[in-house]
């Protein structure tokens, strides 16, 4: 995890795509995190081509608040510090947050990658990709291979079961006026893929507070999730 901010221009800030395609249910289980690192040391991208940003700035990173779970049922939102992912209820949408309506700022990135990051797991349990598929960018690769998978396990009639996200923070770097980078601190629950009949697939351990750096763009009016990659 980065300290400092980095002030790499936008256009030499590509979108980061993973060459490989390791086993996406759980967010990145610890196996496939060493296998992507290997694998994004050989990769390269193409970067996005947002309008030029009038001005590029670098902050400390800063801390954002994770907002408060509603009652039971409680949606795809943030469990307590304990991890109660039985709280949450994965058939039900993360709450759409009041910033994806908001102009740029650290603030608004940081709700908006957690969101993403919560609708991960409801977009896996419940198939319905139309949020995260609006929020990701055209060359977000990890974004394409996780939605390209969930239409495949529709088409098979795969299931998964449980991978219940806790995002514990997220701390935000600018790296333009309109382009940031969120680390985020989660962890995720233990999840199992079953077939159209029932049989167990795919199991997952899940993760404890595991880092990963989302980028977060403002583009033409819209914020967009540019890239995921593991820390």
């Amino acid at each position: 995890m980065h300290t400092t901010p980095t002030t790499v221009p936008l256009a030499e800030r590509p979108v980061r795509r993973s060459c490989g395609h390791p086993r996406r249910r759980a967010l990145w289980p610890y196996a496939a995190v060493l296998a992507l690192v290997t694998v994004l040391a050989a990769c390269t991208g193409d970067a996005p081509a947002p309008p030029p940003s009038s001005a590029t700035a670098a902050s400390t990173p800063t801390a954002t608040a994770a907002p408060t779970p509603s009652a039971t049922p409680t949606p795809s939102a943030l469990p307590s510090a304990s991890d109660d992912f039985s709280s949450i209820d994965l058939t039900v949408p993360p709450p759409r947050p009041d910033a994806l309506d908001a102009p740029p700022s650290k603030e608004a990135a940081a709700e908006i990658a957690t969101y993403f990051a919560l609708l991960f797991p409801y977009s896996a349990v419940t198939h319905d990709l139309r949020a995260f598929d609006d929020l990701s960018h055209p060359e977000c690769g990890f974004c394409s291979d996780f939605i390209d998978e969930i239409q495949g396990y529709e088409a098979q009639g795969v299931t998964t079961e449980g991978g219940a996200i806790a995002v514990h923070r997220a701390d935000v770097r600018t790296q333009t006026d309109d382009y940031f980078i969120v680390t985020t601190t989660m962890s995720q629950d233990s999840s199992r893929e079953l077939d159209a009949d029932g049989g167990v697939v795919g199991r997952d351990e899940g993760f404890a507070a595991r880092t990963f750096e989302i980028d977060v763009m403002w583009y033409d009016g819209s914020w967009l999730i540019a890239s995921v990659v593991p820390t």
